[in-house]
């Protein structure tokens, strides 16, 4: 990224807060920032100025925020998404799910075949609502889409049912 433009459009950024932008804290945001390509950086300061309803400099995260999104949003949005397209398949025998937590969902906790076929048109909202909450529960980074049994209590249940 441009030292200057970053300087130009940082201090733009001041005036619009009605402060003063101390030197130590523009070289601050500019290591924290540099990386990112000088449109994307202008596209995310417009996004702030338009927003930010604050007298003074906003923190780096809302910076980064709207330059990049918000991480929260995004899955958020994929998850309504999701939800309109699994929708939109009721009547097809196999659908195409390429999007990896509908798949899961849509054979694991659903049943694509039972589901599709019995789910009633009223009862869509509400589907839509629970599936979002799992699409939202299974997208987050920490969460493993399949959860492994310990190797004890493997050996525990080994023989059961035989």
């Amino acid at each position: 990224m441009n030292e200057k433009r970053f300087t130009a459009v940082m201090k733009a950024l001041a005036v619009n807060a009605g402060v003063e932008l101390p030197k130590d804290v523009l070289t601050l945001y500019f290591k924290a920032l540099k990386h990112i390509p000088d449109q994307e950086f202008e596209q995310g300061i417009k996004t702030v100025l338009l927003t930010w309803e604050y007298n003074r400099i906003p923190p780096l995260a809302v910076i980064i925020k709207a330059i990049k999104g918000d991480p929260k949003k995004q899955i958020e949005d994929q998850a309504e998404i999701q939800a309109a397209h699994v929708i939109g398949c009721i009547g097809i025998f196999r659908p195409d799910f390429t999007d990896p937590v509908t798949a899961h969902l849509m054979l694991r906790r659903w049943k694509w075949i039972a589901w599709s076929t019995t789910v009633l048109e009223s009862d869509l909202k509400w589907w839509a609502k629970d599936f979002k909450e799992a699409y939202r529960a299974f997208s987050g980074p920490e969460t493993p889409l399949q959860i492994e049994a310990m190797p004890e209590l493997k050996k525990l249940t080994a023989d059961i049912g035989i």
